[in-house]
Order: structure tokens, then C-alpha cells, then sequence
């Protein structure tokens, strides 16, 4: 445990040591986002009539890459869409934030995945989504896109869109990258799924109040308060850095072996789907970028009221300049 212990620290210094813009890589799906804006979902073989539809780049990763893009990052996205058009059009709004897409695989003779995102007016949403296998991200693919980037990659983001890929992922990026993020979304339906992954390679972990529950499943903590999750978590997986989102309710974040509890920036909530994405983002950039840990919640909190206070995930993410203004603060006219 000494040894491991010993490595670790010295992959988070190295982070410290690193060039003013690290070098992420994010690793997930890459789909079609049809949002469906909707007083309540319909019943089988009932028609309901939506309050207005329209279609958006998505996926938690790319949410989470054109984030860190807008931060002025460089970034690399690790995934797969098919040959259409939709991939297509994927390909080329990543490409127009300033998304690293050469390590992305085209395959031919399979659909892009379109996600279905309902939204209720109070910003509650349900969804319905698959990617086919052939479009699963692979270890492999992270190792190419770690080797192709020409440099050191700082940290590499891992959501759980491809739960059965997930420990395959978090020992990949462990390997590519300095730091290992990883947001456990959507939250894993199956323990096996959790008890695979190398958790002593993470180093940031993200999950809401749901996935730490899932996290935790089969233990007492997984039924304990949501403000001793992250506590619970942390412990139990052997992650130095676990931030719990609970929505309206703020979140929770233990590193250093101290918990501490931040409020919610206050925002009148529109949408949600896209707000854990931007957090996780801002948060895994201000950490590895060298903040201090409540200075990083402060950053990626205020990007969460940004994005649910619209419409949409895509959509919705915070501009550059609002990134910018989260980070530095408002410029100053001159004269």
C-alpha cells in the first residue's frame, strides 16, 4: 500500500509541475441529443403533445470535452460515431469548439446514436438511450489517442456510459494519464460493474447522490445521509478526491482525508440535463490545473447555475466568456 500510495503522489505532483494548460483526453458517448420539452411523458399508446423539440450534439463526454475546449484546454475525444450523417454533424461541432477528434473512430455501416432527453417545465428530465456495441469506447482507443496527442496527457475523463467497459476504461486511462476523473454516470445497475474497476488508479471521482448510492450498494453507508456519501465512498473505494452533487442542495467534497459542504449557487433551474457534465469538467480543471480544492467547487459550481438556468445540455454549457469570467473574473473596460 506504501508503494501505491507513493506512485499516486507522484502522478498529482507531476499534474502540479505541468505546462499552464494541461492536456486532457475524455473518453465516452459521442450521440444525437432529441430533446423533448413536455408537461409529463406519455403512456403506452397515448399521444402527448410536446411543448417544443429540437436536436443538439450530446453524450455526458462530449458535454464534458467541448467544457474543458471553452476553458481554453486542449482536449481530445475518445469515442466512436458511424459514417452518417449525424455522425457527421457529431464530428464537426467538436471539431468547431476546438475538439481534438483525430482519435475518433468512424465506423461504417452503423447509426449514430440519437438520445431521447424528456424535460419537464420544473427541469426534471428522464431518458432514453443506447449505443450499439460496435460504438462502445475500448482501452485501446484511449491508448491510441494518449499516443497520437504528441505530449503528456495531464488527465483523462471517464464516464460510466459503457458500465462493462468501465474498468477496462479507468486501468486504460490510468496508463495514458497523469490523473484519472471519473464520473460514474449513469449510475451502475449492476455491483459487478463496480466491484471491477481498479478504484486505487482514480483520482477524482464525481458521482450525484444516485451513483454514490449505486457505488455503495450492498454496504449500510449506501442508505446512510447524503452528506456522509462522499465520506462513505471515499473510504470504501480507496479515492482521494470524491465531490458529491446533490443538485439543489449543493454538494459535498472529501480529499485530504476532511469533508467540507458547498451550498448551491443559487439559479433558477430551466434544465439539468447538462449541469453535472459542466461540473465535472470545471472541477477536474481547476484540480488539475493546481487550485486549491474549495476554489475548484467554487469554479465548477458556478458553471452548474450557468447551465441549468437553460434550455438544452449542449446548448446550454456555458460560453467561453463565461468560463472565462467564472475564472478570472469580469473584465475591466478600459479608458
Amino acid at each position: 500500500m506504501a508503494g501505491e500510495q507513493e506512485v499516486r503522489g507522484h502522478r498529482r505532483g507531476a499534474v502540479t509541475a505541468a505546462a499552464e494548460a494541461p492536456r486532457f483526453l475524455v473518453a465516452g458517448a459521442f450521440v444525437l441529443d432529441c430533446l423533448v420539452s413536455t408537461p409529463r411523458l406519455p403512456g403506452w399508446g397515448e399521444d402527448v403533445r410536446a411543448d417544443a423539440m429540437r436536436t443538439a450534439p450530446g453524450g455526458k463526454a462530449l458535454n464534458q470535452a467541448v467544457t474543458l475546449a471553452r476553458l481554453g484546454l486542449p482536449v481530445t475525444a475518445v469515442g466512436a460515431v458511424g459514417t452518417d450523417g449525424v455522425g457527421a454533424a457529431v464530428r464537426a461541432a467538436l471539431a468547431g469548439e476546438g475538439v481534438d477528434v483525430s482519435a475518433m473512430t468512424v465506423v461504417p455501416h452503423v447509426p449514430t446514436p440519437v438520445c431521447v432527453v424528456h424535460v419537464r417545465g420544473d427541469g426534471e428530465k428522464a431518458v432514453v438511450w443506447r449505443v450499439p456495441e460496435a460504438l462502445a469506447v475500448t482501452g485501446d482507443q484511449v491508448h491510441a489517442a494518449a499516443a497520437a496527442t504528441g505530449g503528456p496527457v495531464d488527465a483523462a475523463l471517464v464516464t460510466f456510459e459503457f458500465a462493462e467497459r468501465a474498468a477496462d476504461l479507468v486501468t486504460a486511462a490510468a496508463k495514458a494519464a497523469t490523473r484519472v476523473v471519473v464520473n460514474p454516470a449513469p449510475a451502475p445497475g449492476d455491483p459487478a460493474v463496480v466491484a471491477a474497476v481498479a478504484w486505487e488508479q482514480v483520482d477524482i471521482l464525481v458521482p450525484n447522490e444516485a451513483e454514490a448510492r449505486a457505488l455503495l450498494a450492498g454496504r449500510a453507508a449506501a442508505r446512510g445521509p447524503a452528506g456522509r456519501l462522499a465520506e462513505a465512498v471515499a473510504e470504501t473505494l480507496g479515492v482521494p478526491t470524491v465531490c458529491v452533487t446533490l443538485g439543489e442542495r449543493g454538494c459535498v467534497l472529501r480529499t485530504g482525508g476532511a469533508t467540507t459542504v458547498h451550498p448551491a449557487v443559487a439559479a433558477t433551474v430551466i434544465d439539468a440535463t447538462g449541469a453535472s457534465d459542466a461540473f465535472t469538467a470545471v472541477l477536474a480543471a481547476r484540480l488539475v490545473a493546481g487550485d486549491d480544492p474549495a476554489t475548484a467547487v467554487h469554479h465548477a459550481r458556478a458553471a452548474a447555475a450557468l447551465t441549468v438556468g437553460r434550455v438544452g445540455a449542449y446548448e446550454a454549457l456555458p460560453t467561453a466568456g463565461e468560463l472565462r469570467e467564472l475564472v478570472f473574473g469580469p473584465r475591466r473596460r478600459s479608458g
